[in-house]
């Protein structure tokens, strides 16, 4: 790899190691608040929490979309794109694509099948795609040991970053709970 490459992939890593899976928890957790029959069924049964990781992050994608540079000259739903052409993969869309997924925008924490592309996929699916789903599961299992959630009124101020969905701050109010931690 050339020197470039490298400090390119170092970037990207402390990005996705860090920026994706802060917004993952963040919207994960608005999601929530706006669902609040979804949070109940989460709190009920806190076995679905790998389930619900996945959900939010269909649901509310922290990579909006990725670029690449086409390797050759192609032809994609019956357009031409050269050699080198920059394409984006819209991951937000194909993940509320309702040919993929009933009901695509409604929060299902219990979703069957749910393959969705917060990853990317194929030869650029996210290598610290292990290690966010573990983290978020961790999150979310300590977030649940918190009761009474409730959104504070001020309005929700996204960050500007069009291809990282997250917010700048989410300000909650809750109650210390006493569910006990799962073994």
């Amino acid at each position: 790899m050339t020197e470039a490459e490298i400090l390119a992939n170092c970037i990207i890593t402390m990005v996705g190691g860090q920026e994706t899976t802060t917004n993952l928890i963040g919207n994960g957790v608005l999601s929530l608040l706006r669902h609040p029959e979804q949070l109940q069924k989460l709190r009920a049964n806190p076995s679905l929490i790998p389930s619900a990781v996945e959900e939010l992050l269909r649901f509310e994608s922290p990579t909006q979309y990725t670029a690449r540079l086409a390797p050759d000259d192609t032809e994609l739903g019956g357009r031409r794109i050269a050699k080198r052409q920059a394409t984006f993969a819209v991951l937000g869309a194909a993940n509320r694509d309702p040919a993929r997924f009933p009901e695509p925008d409604r929060l299902d924490i219990a979703r069957p099948d749910n393959k969705h592309l917060a990853f990317g996929w194929g030869g650029h699916f996210c290598f610290g795609a292990p290690l966010a789903r573990i983290e978020g599961q961790i999150a979310f299992e300590e977030l649940l040991r918190l009761e009474n959630w409730s959104l504070d009124a001020a309005p929700l101020e996204w960050r500007s970053n069009l291809a990282l969905r997250g917010l700048t701050a989410l300000n909650i109010a809750f109650t210390p709970g006493s569910v006990p931690k799962r073994p």
